[in-house]
């Protein structure tokens, strides 16, 4: 019975469920619905991944900026430019800018796209500063200069916040070094 349930949610998974983008394939639905699947049935997220989604709710129930948003896919691609076919998982929250900066983008690149990945971090740094260069509200200017980017442990980080040493220990309390 436990195999026919099993097989059952998978014919499900396989297809594309009413209401997704429809430029997203069935394989990215199941992979973006938080399940994969282990060999031995299907399990609900890896602690990494796990860890890593706490992380970034833990540091944002401090910030105080209007206009956030979970990035998905296309949105890693078409406004970040990152590609997310170097990544195995992403973790980003981001501001629209309009009120402010407070993005962080946790990344698990492939261990062969680790430089590219964090090659296009530097990017998305560079383009927020221009981005509030004439338009510096709230100080975004600043943190956009001040942004992190670093490794830890198998994940590539950008923290673009006020406050980043507060988010770097959520970080390190959540994700090995």
């Amino acid at each position: 019975m436990k195999r026919l349930i099993c097989f059952c949610a998978a014919i499900l998974l396989a297809f594309p469920l009413g209401g997704c983008d429809s430029a997203q394939t069935s394989a990215e639905v199941y992979l973006d619905s938080g399940i994969a699947d282990s060999g031995e049935g299907l399990t609900l997220y890896f602690e990494e991944e796990e860890a890593a989604a706490q992380a970034l709710e833990e540091i944002y129930e401090t910030v105080d900026v209007r206009g956030l948003a979970f990035a998905n896919r296309d949105l890693l691609k078409n406004k970040f430019f990152i590609n997310p076919d170097y990544l195995e998982e992403f973790h980003v929250k981001y501001a629209s800018g309009r009120y402010g900066v407070a993005d962080v983008f946790l990344l698990k690149p492939y261990p062969e796209y680790r430089a590219d990945v964090r090659e296009s971090l530097e990017q998305v740094k560079v383009s927020r500063v221009k981005e509030f260069e004439n338009f510096d509200i709230y100080n975004s200017y600043r943190i956009a200069q001040d942004a992190v980017i670093f490794e830890q442990g198998e994940y590539v980080v950008m923290l673009m916040l006020d406050d980043t040493e507060t988010a770097r220990a959520v970080i390190n309390r959540h994700l090995p070094q």
